[in-house]
């Protein structure tokens, strides 16, 4: 370097300033480097506090860690002899609406239709409600029956022991948003 040249970032004193050759300058590079370091370890920190736990990070979202729960499959074991069951016909939902050939009330929301399926021996109830209220299904052996005059009641996938039955009438309670009604019987007729 030729004498008198100074480094980049250092100045000569002069008559207001009275800085020595030895002192820096700090420049806009350095500034931004420091910022850029502090930024990085800022983000370091939230993520690995995050992650550890003390910063709760759930922000109600499925995860790939966390599997959604799956309801359980119900199955009757079948009866009868295979060709009994081949002959039984399909097992799809009937296209008759029940809804007005059946008993019923709601007290709280709409009862939508009531189809019979053949599938599981079941008739299937489908509703609109908004706040928790009780379903009256008067059933009809024409319909539906039971071997053994009890019946098995799932509300939106899930088992419901919330019901009451009185020979072929049940009072079911429903909660607040629930949208099917599946009444498990032994048979169907239709």
């Amino acid at each position: 370097m030729a004498e008198g040249v100074l480094p980049k970032g250092y100045e000569r004193p002069s008559a207001s300033s009275p800085q020595t050759t030895s002192q820096t300058k700090k420049g806009g590079a350095d500034k931004m480097g420091i910022s850029i370091a502090i930024g990085i370890t800022a983000v370091a920190l939230i993520f690995g506090i995050g992650f550890a736990g003390v910063i709760p990070m759930d922000l109600g979202l499925p995860s790939v860690m966390q599997p959604a729960p799956i309801a359980p499959v119900l199955q009757e074991k079948p009866t009868g002899t295979y060709s009994q069951m081949q002959s039984s016909g399909s097992y799809s939902t009937s296209s008759i609406d029940l809804i007005d050939k059946l008993d019923w009330s709601i007290s709280t929301g709409d009862v939508m239709s009531m189809y019979l399926d053949k599938g599981s021996s079941s008739l299937i109830i489908h509703t609109i409600t908004v706040d928790d209220g009780e379903l009256f299904v008067g059933l009809n052996a024409d319909y539906i029956g039971s071997d053994d005059g009890t019946f098995f009641i799932i509300v939106d996938n899930q088992e419901h022991e919330d019901y009451e039955q009185a020979g072929m009438d049940l009072y079911i309670d429903l909660p607040a948003g629930a949208e099917t009604v599946e009444i498990i019987g032994t048979y169907i007729v239709s």
